[in-house]
């Protein structure tokens, strides 16, 4: 791919990606509950993944273990997530979904959904399945580059 190709290509990315976060946090805030990407992404993590510690939770996110305890903390205050003890490992603490943890993350989830679908909805069905198609490829490739790190 040659050098003005690649920076389109950064151009767009950046543009939709800095339209997204913006807005999302608005919808967020405005529809269900005010939170950041960021403590959307940990609620995101411990539905899909069950209880985490933070250190667990800073190796999925990719940000520092002190940056998460700030973000769960303010999760924690909001009464989105709680913090156990490890039942095996008492120096452990993991991190849990609260019931109305998961109601905010299911209401946000569909807050998305309604924000995202119209851009959607605006292509054709190849459009969107290439679309898919390169994201996937694209995840993929980031999760083998960081199992190649490790």
């Amino acid at each position: 791919m040659n050098e003005s190709k690649m920076e389109d290509l950064i151009e767009q990315y950046a543009n939709v990606y800095l339209f997204a976060t913006k807005n999302i946090e608005k919808v967020l805030a405005e529809k269900v509950f005010p939170m950041s990407v960021e403590q959307y992404g940990i609620l995101r993590l411990l539905d899909m993944n069950g209880p985490q510690t933070a250190k667990e939770l800073a190796e999925l996110t990719g940000v520092h273990k002190s940056a998460i305890t700030t973000k769960t903390s303010r999760l924690e205050e909001k009464g989105l997530i709680k913090r156990n003890p490890d039942l095996e490992d008492r120096r452990h603490i993991q991190i849990t979904l609260t019931e109305e943890g998961h109601i905010v993350f299911e209401q946000s989830k569909q807050a998305m959904i309604a924000f995202i679908s119209p851009f959607f909805t605006r292509l054709d069905s190849t459009e969107v399945e290439s679309f898919l198609k390169i994201y996937q490829k694209i995840n993929t490739i980031i999760i083998e580059e960081e199992s190649e790190e490790q």
